[in-house]
């Protein structure tokens, strides 16, 4: 039996989120670092921007990381400050010790689903500083 990484459960995430919700959809961002053969360099987004990003109907835009274990890393918390500062939803979703993948995914649909709602991101994002 294979170890799920976390971008296993970022994939599952999506689908999950594709199939249930009607209003918002989830897109894998990448962000690093490429050398070129040339010796040129390519980087493709900003450091420590989150994992996804979600567009709900209407253009609103949301920032979530997923952590399968860790900390957030000191880009990755500039990024979330930058975020809260400006007002843009931030969320962190966290694989917990001893759950099962669809555990894990199954509340992290209930997590987000309560994210997503108007009044609750601000909390929500608070509350995990």
């Amino acid at each position: 039996m294979s170890r799920s990484l976390e971008v296993d459960y970022m994939r599952a995430l999506q689908a999950r989120a594709t199939a249930e919700l009607q209003d918002v959809r989830l897109f894998r961002r990448n962000t690093g670092l490429v050398r070129m053969q040339d010796d040129r360099v390519f980087r493709a987004g900003i450091p420590g921007q989150a994992d996804l990003y979600a567009l709900g109907r209407g253009g609103q835009h949301y920032e979530i990381e997923c952590k399968r274990y860790g900390r957030l890393g000191e880009s990755q918390e500039r990024w979330r400050d930058w975020c809260l500062a400006w007002g843009v939803p931030w969320l962190l979703l966290e694989v917990r010790k001893g759950e099962v993948e669809v555990e894990t995914i199954d509340r992290w649909m209930s997590e987000l689903r309560a994210f997503l709602e108007p009044a609750n991101w601000l909390t929500a994002s608070a509350s995990r500083l």
